[in-house]
């Protein structure tokens, strides 16, 4: 079986292989000379154009003959605005968890519970900061462009990522990465282990870039007869 360690590995894997694929196609080429600024200067440009984004992410952990199938979806609004709708393996409700820039709030329909908690204040990332965290991550992975394929009537580009032997405990993946060619989101990955064989998947459905979401969209409304649990 499956346990909770080994799914978080795997999923922590997964995003430093988004995060460094997406560093380095976000500039549009692919030679393996380009500098971490060189990267983040292209990065912190296609991010300054997004302003909103929504999906639904949908995942699949494999072990054995055991499937684990999660769900969740997202609308991002900046500078500080999330909404997640999050689908627990074996679960038919969905909990939610919004942040309006002030507080979160986390909502569980099961035992109708609201937590509300107190947001610290969160300096925005500066290009320094940026530049050496990509700098770190392209030390760790060796990147590769596979070819180009199309998702879902998008055009993406198809790449593959192995960390090195540095990164500790994980040599034995590596993953494939589909990057949407207009938005450089990922649409699709892919994680394998050194057999070749599937061990979890994700796919990004219904992606919307720059769509204009309101700000009422995250206005939270405390549910009728809920209890309202504080934090600080």
């Amino acid at each position: 079986m499956m346990n909770s360690v080994k799914i978080k590995k795997m999923i922590k894997l997964m995003l430093l292989f988004i995060f460094i694929d997406l560093a380095v196609f976000a500039s549009g080429c692919t030679e393996k000379n380009l500098t971490a600024e060189d990267i983040a200067t292209q990065m912190l440009e296609k991010q300054d154009s997004i302003q909103d984004y929504s999906y639904t992410m949908h995942s699949t952990y494999y072990a054995g003959e055991k499937t684990i199938e999660t769900e969740f979806k997202t609308i991002y609004k900046k500078p500080h605005m999330i909404k997640n709708f999050i689908q627990e393996p074996e679960k038919e409700e969905e909990t939610l968890v919004l942040s309006d820039g002030e507080f979160r709030w986390t909502y569980t329909p099961g035992t109708n519970t609201v937590t509300k908690t107190k947001l610290p204040k969160t300096p925005e990332i500066t290009k320094s900061d940026y530049m050496t965290l990509i700098g770190i991550s392209l030390n760790d992975s060796n990147v590769s462009l596979l070819g180009v394929e199309e998702i879902d009537n998008r055009e993406t580009y198809l790449l593959k990522a192995s960390p090195k032997e540095t990164v500790e405990s994980a040599a034995q993946y590596y993953a494939k990465v589909w990057i949407d060619k207009e938005t450089w989101m990922p649409l699709k990955y892919e994680m394998y282990d050194n057999s070749g064989n599937l061990t979890a998947k994700t796919e990004i459905w219904d992606l919307k870039v720059n769509s204009g979401i309101p700000d009422s969209e995250f206005v939270f409304n405390i549910p009728e007869g809920a209890e309202i649990k504080t934090t600080s």
